[in-house]
């Protein structure tokens, strides 16, 4: 049967090496709960910054801003680049229109919403590396409402070139856009195309 002195070590040990291990974990939870830089955060009012705080701001599947909102030269919109995603304002669709990137596990997942009128469904446009020669794909999209839809791919979904390396890891630039349309009788009549969305990942 142990004796006293030995319980007592054994519980000093145990005690030590949870000492050992106190600072990675506190380490790691201070990380988690590290706000994200308040100069980044788009204020309130801003479509984006209202979109990204519905979304559950930094816990949200955008994660923390890593740029500041920007307006884009010679034209109407705005963008916003997060840690796991990046959101454009694309006024010319309706004054409300977001179309969004992020990253969800090994997809990568393309959203809009706000289109200004209803639609019977959308067009959307996307290429990985195009910069590679990879060709742009067109797909039709079912609504999820009348003004907003949702396509979801694999990160490694396949095309004729693939991955540029960039600081000693493989990157992807992805680039979307989308366009809602109307059936007719004999063709679809179609809404100008949004603001191209692209991403690093």
């Amino acid at each position: 049967m142990p004796t006293a002195r030995t319980l007592l070590a054994t519980a000093a040990a145990a005690v030590a090496g949870l000492a050992l291990l106190a600072p990675a974990t506190a380490a790691r939870a201070a990380t988690a709960r590290a706000a994200c830089d308040a100069s980044l955060v788009a204020p309130a009012g801003s479509l984006i910054g209202d979109l990204w705080r519905s979304n559950g701001g930094q816990n949200s599947a955008y994660g923390c801003p890593v740029t500041k909102e920007y307006g884009y030269a010679g034209k109407r919109g705005s963008y916003q680049g997060f840690r796991n995603g990046k959101i454009v304002w694309s006024p010319n669709l309706g004054g409300g229109a977001l179309v969004r990137v992020y990253e969800s596990g090994n997809r990568i997942v393309f959203r809009w919403s706000g289109l200004g009128r209803d639609w019977d469904f959308f067009n959307v446009r996307w290429s990985k590396d195009a910069h590679l020669g990879n060709r742009t794909i067109q797909v039709k999209v079912a609504r999820l409402t009348p003004w907003s839809g949702a396509l979801s791919l694999p990160k490694n979904v396949a095309v004729d070139y693939d991955d540029t390396v960039s600081h000693g890891r493989a990157t992807d630039r992805w680039a979307f856009t989308v366009q809602g349309c109307d059936r007719g009788t004999f063709s679809s009549d179609c809404g100008p195309w949004s603001i191209t969305n692209a991403y690093v990942d």
